[in-house]
């Protein structure tokens, strides 16, 4: 998937800074889109991360032409339900509707009036409604459903319209389905809700064009996007024209790489996944879960810094390992604990609890397919303290080997950048230039410090014998915890290459680890 899920950054909440948020004018049509995927096999032969692949593309497709200050598209959350066996990566009902609810309220503090649930999964459809009243009632956000059954693209086992899936599904992934490699496992069809533990499988129906069903349903979910936009504002506002105007005609490819392509487990079909779970592979292999952020980094980097930063060290230090070590992908996190930052807009948090299940669901599906290592890559430090203790209680209660992996600031910085230069300063700033130098905006960077080594007494922020709770807005006025301006992509461009030379060799050294569990 490309960064954060949705390609275009002028319309991706990710590639933003909090100022942008700060000044963007308050408008009635205005919307913010929140994609919900599941992942898992709906009997379509088709890879496991069908569902978010898809809908990027029809996104993309829906949004060509549209201004950007007319809609912003959060990254997709995958933390949501998954009650059956075919289902993977599932939290439990309460954990979801927090999720969204903590998401639903970060868009409200940026200044969004209007809410759209993007549902691509037939088992989520009752949680978006229950979450979309309550966003309503709780926040006064105008909140919205659209899902893939408004499209014609409906997944649940008893509908028609799953052959229209697979055949878009087919053609935007360049793959063949897969055919039936195992009986359904459902009954109880006529009654709510049914038993779907593993749908029937769908048999390519020959006469359906992918590419061409494709463009229909992105034409209809612009369409509804459009009316999302208009309603409740007066239909002469001019900022609905660009709405009513068709389409692109050519289907935006999703970034995904076709399946097999990498060592992720979104890439796999259904057979693939079985054939992986029942080689003894995973009893082996570790399984790397990134965990990052979306939070304020000042005026000059993207609010999507933590999580671009986790897919970035994830992609270099893969390539460092050798053939030898077995590393498969987990779904990342986007979305952390980063409430210290709710001062400024654009931020989007998870609470605790949240974040600490999230986890928790994912470590539970991979001991059950097999594995018996997690290493977790953390780029958020407001992710640091849940993380640990989470990973402590995956040990005791699954049996799982377990580390939490991050990337220290560089040693040769100076002392007191070393020491009180931890948020948007000369490490990330450098990292970005270096990695994604078209998203820092070098004319806003700042030098500002929440402490300084040399004055009196011993209490700090952080890295003190005693420390105090702080938000962001405590420290610094621009979000800016560090000096920026002596960032550089030449320094950056090093520590990419030494940080991820770093990563795979404790990789390494996990993989090859003995002990008592």
């Amino acid at each position: 998937m490309s960064l954060t899920a949705h390609p275009a950054p002028r319309t991706a909440w990710s590639h933003r800074t909090w100022v942008d948020f700060a000044s963007a004018p308050r408008s009635a049509t205005r919307i913010a889109v929140l994609p919900l995927h599941g992942m898992g096999d709906h009997g379509l032969g088709l890879p496991l991360g069908l569902e978010e692949a898809v809908t990027e593309s029809l996104l993309s497709t829906a949004l060509v032409g549209i201004p950007s200050d007319a809609i912003c598209v959060l990254p997709p959350v995958r933390d949501v339900l998954g009650p059956y066996d075919s289902c993977c990566f599932g939290v439990d009902p309460d954990t979801a509707l927090a999720i969204i609810a903590d998401l639903a309220a970060g868009v409200r503090a940026a200044g969004f009036r209007k809410l759209v649930l993007l549902n691509s999964s037939p088992w989520h459809a009752e949680l978006t409604t229950t979450a979309a009243l309550e966003a309503r009632a709780e926040l006064g956000l105008d909140t919205y459903v659209v899902g893939w059954a408004g499209l014609g693209l409906d997944l649940h086992p008893a509908s028609k319209d799953r052959s229209r899936a697979q055949a878009v599904g087919s053609s935007l992934l360049g793959c063949i389905p897969d055919a039936a490699f195992r009986d359904a496992d459902a009954s109880d069809a006529g009654f709510r809700p049914g038993y779907w533990n593993r749908p029937p499988h769908v048999t390519v129906d020959s006469t359906l064009g992918g590419l061409s069903e494709a463009t229909q349903a992105a034409a209809r979910l612009r369409t509804l996007l459009g009316e999302i936009a208009a309603h409740r504002t007066p239909g002469t506002d001019p900022s609905l024209a660009a709405w009513r105007q068709s389409p692109s005609p050519v289907i935006v490819s999703p970034a995904a790489a076709k399946t097999g392509a990498s060592r992720s487990f979104s890439q796999l079909t259904p057979r693939q996944l079985a054939a992986l779970t029942s080689s003894g592979e995973p009893a082996r292999a570790i399984a790397l879960l990134a965990t990052g952020a979306i939070e304020q980094h000042g005026p000059h980097l993207p609010v999507g810094v933590d999580a671009f930063l986790g897919e970035i060290w994830t992609k270099r230090l893969i390539a460092e390992l050798p053939e030898s070590t077995s590393v498969w992908l987990t779904p990342a996190l986007a979305y952390g604990k980063s409430n210290e930052h709710r001062d400024f807009p654009g931020t989007l948090s998870l609470s605790e609890r949240s974040l600490r299940h999230a986890v928790l669901a994912q470590a539970r599906q991979l001991h059950a397919w097999g594995f018996r290592r997690i290493a977790v890559l953390n780029t958020h430090g407001g992710n640091s303290a849940v993380l640990t203790y989470t990973l402590r209680e995956i040990q005791t209660t699954l049996g799982l080997r377990t580390a939490l992996l991050s990337v220290p600031a560089s040693t040769d910085l100076p002392a007191q950048e070393r020491v009180n230069g931890f948020h948007a300063g000369a490490w990330e700033t450098s990292l970005m230039l270096a990695a994604m130098p078209d998203h820092v905006r070098r004319d806003q960077v700042r030098c500002e410090y929440p402490a300084h080594i040399d004055a009196p007494g011993l209490l700090r922020p952080e890295k003190a014998p005693a420390t105090f709770a702080w938000l962001s807005s405590d420290l610094s006025r621009s979000g800016v915890m560090g000096d920026a301006t002596a960032a550089s992509a030449e320094q950056g461009q090093t520590w990419l290459y030494s940080g991820a030379a770093s990563l795979a060799q404790r990789l390494i050294a996990f993989s090859q680890s003995e002990g008592s569990l």
